[in-house]
């Protein structure tokens, strides 16, 4: 009997109102969730179009770096950083071996 006499009943005004709070509480979450960029899977990035620009880029450079920073290019901007980094010091040892060995 001591254990009932503390306990409090609560109200049936209290639970939807809580309810209410988390569900906007969840909603706002989950809109924040959604505007956060997404990571791409390993084969969103294997496309056609990505493939034949890697081909490009070993066997013709120069068009390669043209693939890579045209328009219709489906690369990030950091991507684009470093294949212009790779294609240039690419180009830089295929010069050095032409003309010094």
């Amino acid at each position: 009997m001591s254990s009932k006499v503390g306990k409090k009943k609560k109200s049936s005004d209290e639970k939807p109102e809580k309810k209410s709070v988390l569900s906007e509480r969840n909603q706002k979450l989950k809109d924040e969730l959604e505007a956060m960029p997404r990571q791409r899977s390993v084969m969103e990035g294997l496309t056609k179009w990505r493939l034949a620009t890697y081909a490009w880029i070993v066997f013709l450079p120069p068009y390669g770096l043209y693939r890579v920073w045209s328009e219709e290019s489906t690369f990030v901007r950091s991507e684009k950083v470093v294949w212009t980094f790779m294609i240039i010091v690419y180009m830089l040892r295929f010069f050095w071996i032409i003309l010094f060995s």
